[in-house]
């Protein structure tokens, strides 16, 4: 095997955790008044705005965050008069716990990531905003990657394999010589099967179980358990 491609969002920041569970564990410390399904909702709700441009390519993930949970607070604040719009001080709050776990998380693989560099030229591919490479820089992870395939920058969007064909291409690899690691089952591991990647599935803490688990080649449910499975040093 050559190459080893991992996803960024819900995989590499989070370990499994899915963002949507991510930032409901964080609203439900700050006791915020809502329910948890009015939040899924706002999540889902704010995604095309994060899409239009208002993401600039230099923007690190903590900028990225603040202006996620702005689109999602003000959205919430329409049906709830309790709640500020544009609430700073909440909105700072929630973003900060959230980078500050993300940055635990990276923290506690750049040993992992270390290891992986060392046999297999690495990749990032990940349905993001335009400024993948700068978040990366933020986490001090940009380091140990050969290739990042955002999908703003490139025109193609998880589940689309070309996406992941892209990634592989742009390290002179072929499918069959390449590992691909994602949380999600639908966006990650069915689309990199389908051009015959090898598809290690992160099965972790996220919003919806497929019914059938057949495309993974493998199943892990922490990134640690790469060591082992890749017989990394």
């Amino acid at each position: 095997m050559k190459a080893l491609l991992f996803d960024f969002g819900g995989t590499l920041d989070t370990n499994g955790v899915h963002w949507s569970e991510k930032f409901w564990d964080v609203y439900s410390k700050c006791n915020v008044p809502f329910s948890k399904k009015e939040f899924e909702r706002a999540y889902v709700e704010a995604e095309p705005a994060m899409n239009s441009g208002i993401i600039a390519a230099s923007d690190g993930l903590l900028t990225t965050l603040e202006k996620q949970i702005t689109l999602q607070w003000n959205l919430l604040a329409q049906s709830h008069n309790e709640i500020k719009p544009n609430d700073r001080t909440m909105i700072s709050r929630i973003a900060g716990e959230c980078f500050f776990e993300v940055r635990e998380t990276v923290g506690s693989i750049q040993p992992l990531l270390y290891s992986c560099q060392k046999k297999y030229l690495l990749g990032i591919v990940s349905n993001f905003y335009g400024n993948l490479t700068a978040v990366c820089r933020e986490l001090c992870i940009d380091i140990y990657f050969h290739s990042f395939i955002d999908s703003a920058v490139v025109g193609a969007r998880k589940p689309d394999p070309k996406i992941f064909q892209l990634a592989i291409d742009s390290l002179h690899a072929l499918p069959a010589e390449t590992y691909v690691v994602g949380d999600s089952y639908d966006r990650d591991i069915v689309p990199a099967k389908t051009i015959g990647c090898v598809a290690i599935w992160l099965c972790g803490q996220s919003w919806n179980r497929p019914g059938d688990t057949s495309c993974a080649d493998y199943v892990i449910s922490s990134l640690d358990e790469l060591k082992t499975l890749l017989r990394l040093p």
